[in-house]
Formats: structure tokens, C-alpha cells, sequence
């Protein structure tokens, strides 16, 4: 079985093609049940954020894999209104470089801010909507596991997730720079999820003129309002909010613009504050893009933060070299993994073999012997088939990778057999 991996990224495409493309976790889960029914895929894992959908699966041969990436890509095109400008796209990639994909993503190797920490947060969330989906197969889980065990040595091991690099940090940053600061700022957040609960991390313990927190669910911003201090309204408290605040951050996973351009032209004429900076942490995007052509409005987009910290990310690209190591080693290990799981019918059929002969040969006994002493051969003959086993199908699984090659000369050394003389027997 081979892993293979259909990617639309940030380092391809912009945000107005990405924004086509996200899953929300309903639409993913719906997604990924078709891909089991339709193509016979068990082992199915999409991540979908803000700078990516990319989805992993695995398959018993080239033709299913590339097969059914191209049929799922021919129908997203389709669905979502979008077409890839290269065709072939190269987008599709084979078993080894989508290990190691996955690996470098959950790193933050592979982030539009290098080294961010949200994306192993994110590929988490991703098993968890396969599981629920029944795509949660032993391959794609193994390789889950080894992807998030990579992203954790990364970030213990090496420097690249040092420092506050974030979108979330980015945000605040801007703010600085048109404003001078934030302490005497009226700030908004819209939306109540991971990101927004991101930038209330990075504004906790900084002075600020006042917090608000907008949610179409109320209960759901709750927790959130408590625990930093903001106050608590909903979607219809945002024409208010925009004439009274100076920075405005929207994260909502909405469908369509929370912030309409209509809705910035409606209360241009009430606010007294000066510049209104907006802040579009969505995807798809919460606010209208050609509000920022509007006069006394600041628009900034996931990507232009992505821009605005790319000066800061020098120490973190000076530990990159560092990180692939780690990717490089995880990646062996998944592969040994996956050599070693090719054997075990192998080995399964080699021990029942092992076991039918001795039962055998004991029924030949049986007659001559009492039940006690049957008994105990019966039991001192599967010792020593246990005995033989465990060492030469260890040394079988550790070996995998030659096994093609040499694998008669150390069936010699297992057992001290005659290679010669069994092929005269055969």
C-alpha cells in the first residue's frame, strides 16, 4: 500500500482560489464518506486551513492512487468553480513525496509563517473528522501519528518555532504600525474559534482601551469572554462596533462576508475615530475585499500579514536544515514501517506452516502416548517454534528493504539450512 497526496497551497495559489477550495469539518466528514464509497478509499486524511487543502490517501497501487486524486481534483474544479492553470497539475505527487508532505506540514516546514504551531492543532483536528468518517485506516493512522510525532521533535528539538510569529501576532503588529500601539485602541474580534482565540492569547497582558468579542452564538463566545476580559454581543452588535472601534479582526469559517462594503459606506458618516483598520483573519475571507479602495479604511488579509513578518523569520529559516534531519528520519522510520507491514502474511503463513507440521507429526504419536505426555510435547514443540521465530522474523522485518535481494542466504543463517539442497527438493 502507497500513500499519495493531491495539494492546493499558498505557494501556488492566492487566497481568492484558496478560499474555493476549504472544507469546513461537515463539508470534510461528507467529503471524505464519499471517497470510501466511491472509491473504495480506507485510509483518507484532509487538511484544510487557512493556507492549504491537501488531501492523503492511501491506495494498493499507482493506478487507484493517481486515479482517484484526479477524479476527486476533476470534481472540486467542477463544484467549487475553479480551474488549475497547469494541466497535468503537478499537485498530484506519489508515495514517497507525500510522506514526506505531510511531515514537513505538520513541522510548520511547509506554513505560509514558517514554523507556526496552529497547523499541528489543525492536522489533530483532521484524523479526528476521519475517524468520524470511517477513513481512519491502520496506514493513514500510522502515518498521523508519525507526522505529529515529527511536528513535536521539530518544535522541542530545533528553534524553528521560537519566537511570536503568527498570524495572529501578525495582526497585532499591524496594528502598531498604523497606530503606534494598541493600548489606546477599541478592538473588536469577530468570531469565537481557534484563530480568534489566538489573537486573544497574543493581546493577554497588554494594556488596551477596550475588548469586544462578536459571535453568532453567544454561548459559544462565552468561555472566551470570561477568560480574557472582553466584552460579550453578537453578529447584529457589528455596525456598532465598526463605528466605535478602531481595529477589527474577523475569524468566523462564515460562507460568505460577515463585513460588507454596503455596511462600511452605512456608518462612514458616524464614525469619529479616524482610521478603521480591518483585519481578515477567514477563509473563506469575512470581509469584502474592495473595502479596502474605501477612504480611512486599513484592509489587511492573510496573506499580507503573511508579508508583513517575513522580515522576522531569519532565525527560524537558519534552523530549516535542523528540522529536515528530523523529517528525513521519521520518514525512514514510517517507510521501514511500511516494509515490515508487507511481510506479515508472510510471516503469518510461515509460523501456521511451522505449527501444521508439528501437529503432524505429534498425531503420528498419539496412539503411543498418554495425555500427559502428549500434552507435554505438544507444548515443548511450540516452544521451540516460538523459539525460532522470534529472532529470524525480527531479523525479516528489520531487513525488509533487502529483502528481495537477499532473503535465501538468511533463511540459510535462520534455520542452518542447505540452499542447495532445498532447491533439489523442490
Amino acid at each position: 500500500m502507497k500513500i499519495f497526496s493531491l495539494t492546493l497551497c499558498h505557494k501556488v495559489f492566492p487566497i481568492e482560489l484558496r478560499e474555493k477550495i476549504a472544507f469546513k469539518d461537515a463539508d470534510a466528514i461528507s467529503f471524505l464518506s464519499g471517497l470510501k464509497e466511491e472509491h473504495e478509499i480506507k485510509n483518507a486524511l484532509l487538511v484544510s486551513t487557512c493556507n492549504r487543502t491537501e488531501l492523503f490517501i492511501a491506495a494498493e497501487n499507482v493506478h487507484q492512487g493517481l486515479k482517484t486524486l484526479e477524479q476527486v481534483l476533476d470534481v472540486w474544479e467542477r463544484e467549487r468553480n475553479f480551474k488549475l492553470p497547469i494541466c497535468p497539475p503537478p499537485n498530484i505527487i506519489d508515495h514517497y513525496s507525500s510522506v514526506e508532505r505531510l511531515l514537513r506540514v505538520t513541522s510548520g516546514l511547509e506554513s505560509q509563517i514558517v514554523g507556526e504551531s496552529e497547523i499541528q492543532g489543525q492536522v489533530r483536528t483532521a484524523m479526528d473528522l476521519s475517524a468520524e468518517a470511517g477513513v481512519n485506516g491502520q496506514v493513514i493512522l500510522k502515518l498521523w501519528e508519525k507526522a505529529l510525532r515529527c511536528g513535536k521533535r521539530v518544535r522541542s528539538e530545533t528553534p524553528l518555532g521560537d519566537g511570536a510569529l503568527s498570524v495572529a501576532y501578525g495582526a497585532l503588529e499591524v496594528a502598531r504600525k498604523i497606530f503606534g500601539g494598541i493600548s489606546n485602541l477599541d478592538i473588536t474580534i469577530v468570531g469565537a474559534g481557534e484563530v480568534s482565540e489566538l489573537v486573544l492569547q497574543n493581546l493577554q497582558g497588554q494594556d488596551r482601551k477596550s475588548l469586544k468579542i462578536l459571535n453568532r452564538s453567544k454561548e459559544r463566545a462565552e468561555h472566551l469572554a470570561r477568560s480574557y476580559s472582553a466584552d460579550l454581543g453578537g453578529l447584529e452588535d457589528l455596525p456598532s462596533a465598526l463605528i466605535n472601534s478602531d481595529l477589527v479582526i474577523a475569524s468566523t469559517g462564515a460562507s460568505d462576508p460577515v463585513i460588507t462594503r454596503q455596511m462600511i459606506k452605512d456608518i462612514s458618516s458616524k464614525r469619529k475615530k479616524g482610521a478603521l483598520l480591518l483585519v481578515d483573519l477567514g477563509l473563506p475571507r469575512d470581509i469584502e475585499p474592495t473595502i479596502g479602495n474605501l477612504a480611512d479604511i486599513f484592509l489587511f488579509n492573510l496573506d499580507d500579514l503573511a508579508r508583513l513578518v517575513e522580515g522576522n523569520l531569519t532565525a527560524r529559516r537558519q534552523a530549516i536544515p535542523e528540522a529536515e534531519e528530523i523529517v528525513k528520519h521519521e520518514l525512514t522510520q514510517f517507510e521501514s514501517w511500511l516494509e515490515s507491514r508487507r511481510l506479515e502474511p508472510a510471516i503469518r503463513s510461515l509460523r501456521s506452516a511451522l505449527d501444521n507440521a508439528c501437529q503432524r507429526e505429534l498425531s503420528h504419536l498419539r496412539e503411543e502416548l498418554s495425555d500427559e505426555d502428549f500434552n507435554r510435547m505438544e507444548s515443548l514443540l511450540r516452544k521451540v517454534v516460538n523459539r525460532m521465530l522470534h529472532k529470524s522474523t525480527n531479523e525479516i522485518r528489520q531487513s525488509s528493504t533487502e529483502l528481495e535481494r537477499n532473503f535465501l542466504s538468511r533463511l540459510e543463517s535462520f534455520f542452518q539450512l542447505d540452499a542447495s539442497g532445498l532447491e533439489d527438493q523442490q
